[in-house]
């Protein structure tokens, strides 16, 4: 650590994270799910230097004559990568439409940090480095020259995704997000594609270590946060901040918004963490509140319908118990609580790009890093996989909600087996 990223560590706005957990509910879940954004936030600045500096390695005529550029683009990427995440709402990704409003997002607020929050900009100055350059590669507008820094903060194989499927699966006891780091960490190249700008570039032997990346990012989302009970938890929570809306209660977050004017009053933001909203929580169990008793673990909501996989089948017999939920006297968001989410195993979906570049080009150093094609035209795996994403659908049921549910249960399965008695007499 050099001394800036330190101070920055110090201050409140940094050591807030160590109060917003990283996987919120799935403690739940994962009894040891305990870790917060702040070990992630260092996390991936250390798997940004690992990538970054294993590029330079298998890329060494990039520092020739440049080692001053080098070393600034090092620290700019450092300092992206320890603040991505400080703009972070309490508990949940779902928490951002409440406290921040539709189209606004986490990394706005970080970059609104990055640029506002005194120690913050003045350490990144003192290393010659603006802050509008750092808050820039957090979804930002890039220049030319930085756009290929944003590659390891927030893309498909960036060190933020590098970083919590290791550390993820590891607090929460689990194998499903493991992948060989260090395998993975030096497959990536730096090349200059027809239009003369730099591009990523994967190494031909390295695939399978890119490929495994992948599979454990894909099984890991579905075994961990698209866990059925955790998801379950998500959708009262967001129930829960549409009942705290409504009543003008929400917890106070220092945040403002109006339009796209973003304003922070740091004295308020800083105390703004997981144990503000809690704190709100369990003054509304103690008042009757159903959705804070449900967070608070006194309750639960009860999952009747969950698959898996796409099929005609499955979505008429989704619609159908949805229907059914009604009929009985049950209201949607109320009673009863639907998920309806695509999964996918990764987000390549072309071979090439607007432009005609190989859209994550492959290289083979025995032919002198000659670009072979996309990923897509060597790995059987991805290719096979593309647009193909996982469907989940769920239905969850209150407690109370569980008599009148197993009546639309059993008048489901009597449309289900008409269905197939009417198929069976068509065939």
């Amino acid at each position: 650590m050099t001394e800036s990223e330190l101070s920055i560590i110090d201050t409140p706005v940094f050591q807030r994270l160590r109060r917003i957990g990283q996987l919120a509910f799935t403690k739940y879940v994962y009894p040891t799910a305990e870790h917060s954004r702040f070990v992630h936030s260092l996390g991936v600045l250390q798997a940004a230097t690992n990538i970054f500096e294993e590029v330079l390695r298998f890329n060494p005529e990039l520092q020739e004559g440049n080692e001053k550029d080098v070393l600034k683009n090092l620290q700019t990427l450092r300092f992206a990568a320890l603040l991505h995440d400080t703009g972070h709402m309490p508990l949940s990704h779902a928490a951002e439409k409440f406290f921040l409003g539709e189209g606004v997002s986490h990394e706005k607020v970080s970059r609104y940090i990055i640029r506002k929050f005194s120690t913050v900009a003045e350490e990144i100055q003192k290393n010659d480095i603006s802050p509008d350059t750092v808050a820039n590669l957090l979804n930002g507008k890039q220049t030319r020259s930085i756009a290929i820094l944003k590659k390891f903060i927030s893309d498909e194989f960036d060190a933020d995704r590098a970083d919590f499927l290791l550390r993820d699966s590891y607090f929460c006891g689990v194998k499903y997000g493991e992948y060989d780091y260090i395998r993975y960490a030096g497959s990536f190249r730096l090349i200059e594609n027809e239009n003369g700008e730099r591009a990523f570039a994967i190494e031909k032997g390295n695939l399978h270590a890119v490929e495994s990346f992948l599979l454990a990012r894909y099984h890991y989302y579905l075994q961990v946060p698209f866990h059925r009970t955790r998801r379950g938890y998500d959708l009262v929570f967001e129930r829960y901040l549409q009942d705290l809306k409504e009543r003008d209660c929400l917890p106070e977050s220092g945040i403002k918004i109006e339009g796209s004017r973003l304003e922070i009053d740091f004295d308020k933001f800083q105390l703004f963490d997981d144990y503000t909203v809690f704190e709100q929580i369990k003054k509304d169990m103690s008042k009757g509140n159903p959705w804070a008793k449900i967070l608070m673990r006194q309750d639960h909501v009860h999952p009747v319908f969950d698959v898996e996989k796409e099929s005609e089948g499955n979505e008429n017999d989704f619609l159908d118990l949805q229907e059914e939920l009604d009929h009985v006297g049950l209201k949607k968001n109320q009673d009863y609580f639907v998920l309806d989410k695509k999964v996918e195993v990764h987000k390549i979906l072309e071979k090439s790009d607007e432009k005609g570049e190989s859209v994550y080009p492959v290289v083979d150093k025995a032919r002198d890093h000659k670009v072979m094609g996309s990923i897509l035209d060597h790995s059987s795996i991805l290719e096979a996989t593309r647009k193909k994403p996982a469907h989940l659908r769920r239905i969850y049921v209150t407690t109370s909600s569980m008599p009148k549910a197993q009546k639309a249960l059993d008048s489901l399965k009597q449309t289900v087996l008409a269905r197939e008695k009417r198929k069976k007499g068509g065939a």
